[in-house]
């Protein structure tokens, strides 16, 4: 426990049974672990956030109470590292299987210059989302309220090329320099564009999105830069989305379905700051930050001439590409967390995680429409679920999304399907089975992941540099895991 005593300096003192009265009463979760990682600290949030009871809690190791590995624990990377971790979005089990989806800070703690252990402030996504929703519907200018619902800390996710988009894109945030996005469908363009206007010094003005693709050729440009009375049949004086977003932020979604001609027009309103209104000779003003999406690799759109190699150039400025969640395995079970946590605040349900045998199907599908299909897959099967269940199971997940499984994976065993009423499909390489029951997500998420890098390694022969550039990873964060699986390439190079 911590000791009662109190540290003095001329004009100053602290009681530290008075710090840990007022810690008691704050929101955030707080624990603090000493240098040798045993827990001394545990306050009233975290167990309530925990469901655990603090004096089951206080005096063991944090390994003991949180079933997770160094690196998805920011209070174990803390310790080892002695440096402040900040904002780490966290899914994690406690040591009786409460799934918990949260943003940790932690803090390390010195005694003059010696290290005696972190403090870590933990607040769970459904508070943030409570508060977050309190506080900006009520400020906020309804021109900006289609915003309100993006920032950096909406956007879930750790793996290292994934951060570096969200890296790109806060320091992105505070230029007026354009910005391009490529991704997917699915991936998230529209929550960095949203959350990049928010992290701007202009967040208070309009933001402004519209889907190229969605709306006809024939209407795209008066909805752009707006009409004049007369300039066609039915025509009225009427700004357009450059006007309306003037000041503030303009996001063209899907800029490769706009017709070339009208990306020229595009070209040259961005290069003189002016725009006339279709069927107008009087040139207007405008000032504001452009973002746009592809959905496509841009050198594939500018080869199919569905973008202008000039108007790439002048609106990727800054260039930001989210990797698909194929490439991003290791964020699905934060991302599970987090999407069942809404789904029980809205269809009042008491949901805690997947089955392993679920995550093992999810992590192993290659999710052609990324975190959008991974987020309605979680929202059928909740609908699905038992209002007693605590754990989705392979018969609760829609039928739609079993239908396309199995066009991708090989025909389960007939026992496989038995004990999941015909609907069971088989992933490939590693299957959960009787050896892995009790493990956590993040323990078969491990085994699975040693799996792929030993059939990888072992395709190349030991050659890292040729897995890495297979699973779309850098060299050093397959080194880094193959030291992590204490797997030796040796080992692979005489496989036949």
């Amino acid at each position: 426990m911590i000791k009662d005593n109190s540290t003095h300096t001329p004009g100053f003192s602290i009681n530290i049974s008075n710090l840990t009265d007022i810690l008691e009463e704050l929101d955030d979760g707080i624990v603090i672990i000493n240098a040798q990682a045993v827990i001394v600290y545990y306050n009233k949030a975290m167990a309530r956030i925990d469901d655990m009871d603090p004096k089951d809690v206080i005096g063991k190791k944090i390994s003991d109470v949180y079933k997770s590995t160094q690196e998805q624990s920011p209070t174990m990377l803390c310790i080892h590292q002695q440096k402040p971790v900040l904002k780490f979005n966290r899914f994690y089990l406690t040591q009786y299987g409460r799934a918990i989806s949260a943003m940790q800070n932690v803090f390390p703690l010195f005694n003059g210059s010696e290290f005696t252990g972190v403090v870590n402030f933990t607040r769970e996504y459904s508070s943030i989302e409570r508060e977050m929703g309190a506080t900006s519907r009520a400020s906020m200018p309804k021109k900006r309220r289609q915003a309100d619902k993006g920032i950096f800390r909406d956007i879930i996710g750790n793996t290292p090329e994934f951060y570096q988009a969200i890296r790109t894109a806060r320091m992105a945030a505070a230029s007026p320099s354009s910005v391009m996005i490529y991704g997917e469908s699915g991936t998230g363009k529209e929550l960095f564009a949203k959350a990049l206007h928010n992290a701007s010094s202009w967040s208070d003005r309009p933001f402004v999105a519209v889907n190229c693709s969605a709306i006809p050729e024939t209407l795209l440009e008066g909805i752009l830069f707006g009409t004049v009375k007369g300039s066609f049949t039915d025509a009225r004086d009427k700004p357009g989305l450059f006007e309306d977003a003037n000041g503030g932020t303009l996001f063209l979604d899907e800029l490769n379905s706009m017709p070339l001609g009208l990306q020229a027009k595009l070209l040259r309103a961005i290069q003189e700051n002016k725009i006339r209104r279709v069927g107008s000779s009087k040139e207007i003003d405008v000032n504001l930050k452009l973002l746009s999406s592809l959905n496509m690799d841009p050198d594939q759109a500018m080869s199919k001439e569905a973008l202008r190699r000039d108007l790439y150039y002048r609106l990727a400025v800054v260039y930001i590409a989210i990797p698909p969640l194929r490439r991003r395995s290791s964020d699905i079970p934060a991302l599970i967390g987090h999407f069942i946590q809404t789904c029980n605040t809205r269809l009042n349900r008491n949901v805690r995680s997947v089955s392993p045998y679920v995550l093992e199907i999810f992590i192993s599908y290659p999710w052609p429409g990324n975190v959008r299909e991974l987020a309605h897959v979680i929202e059928g099967a909740m609908n699905m679920v038992d209002e007693k269940k605590e754990f989705i199971e392979v018969t609760d997940l829609p039928v739609n999304f079993l239908d396309a499984l199995k066009r991708t994976v090989s025909t389960p065993s007939e026992e496989t399907q038995q004990a999941y009423g015909g609907h069971a499909p088989s992933p490939p390489s590693f299957v959960p089975g009787s050896e892995t029951a009790g493990m956590t997500l993040f323990e078969l998420q491990d085994q699975y992941e040693k799996s792929i890098l030993c059939r990888l390694l072992e395709k190349y022969r030991g050659n890292a540099n040729r897995a890495a550039k297979e699973l779309g990873i850098s060299r050093q964060l397959i080194y880094h895991k193959i030291k992590k699986h204490t797997l030796r390439r040796e080992d692979f190079k005489s496989v036949s």
